[in-house]
């Protein structure tokens, strides 16, 4: 039987080699919020929303998610120049997963920049509708996705950092052996 700390090592593993949970969280997320408000009076959460006001959350969302993806970016960067000896096995045994985050992460920003430049063309001011779940998705998808790329910068600044501090290993030493003769390398 799983303990609580390996039930939280599994979901950890499955989160960071599985970047596509992060949509299917906003999509849950959000079906369980409709299915919520079905039942009250309340929709989205920009419905109570004044237009203009919409209007300057939809830039504001399109703004930092871009901002954010050109963090990706830096933190791509930094990834691909580190060189260290924990940095090469990492990327050994988690490059396919490591890749998939980062391209993840930028595709994400990009679609929240895109969708909520959308909705701002979209938006007649009249009643909200559809737009408000896209939206409120977004951003659930918006926050989910910064918080892998701070989880993965962090990672790679352990490792470069780890690398970096590693005092200098000296060669082997090499012992002949009885006849004399250095053994084959």
């Amino acid at each position: 039987m799983l303990r609580p700390s390996g039930i939280y090592r599994r979901l950890a593993s499955i989160w960071s080699e599985r970047p596509a949970v992060d949509w299917g969280v906003s999509v849950v997320a959000i079906v369980i919020h409709s299915a919520v408000t079905h039942f009250d009076t309340s929709s989205s959460v920009l419905r109570g929303i004044d237009p203009d006001r919409r209007g300057d959350i939809y830039m504001t969302v399109a703004s930092i998610s871009a901002l954010i993806g050109g963090f990706g970016t830096a933190a791509i960067s930094q990834y691909a120049t580190a060189n260290g000896r924990r940095m090469l096995e990492l990327r050994r045994r988690f490059g396919v997963s490591l890749r998939k985050n980062w391209s993840g992460i930028l595709v994400s920003m990009l679609a929240v920049s895109g969708g909520s430049l959308l909705s701002l063309m979209m938006d007649d001011g009249k009643k909200i509708g559809a737009i408000g779940w896209l939206m409120e998705a977004l951003l659930i998808l918006g926050v989910l996705r910064s918080m892998r790329l701070v989880w993965l910068f962090s990672m790679l600044i352990d490792m470069a950092d780890a690398d970096v501090t590693e005092p200098q290993r000296s060669p082997a030493i090499r012992v002949p052996n009885q006849a004399g003769d250095l053994p084959p390398v």
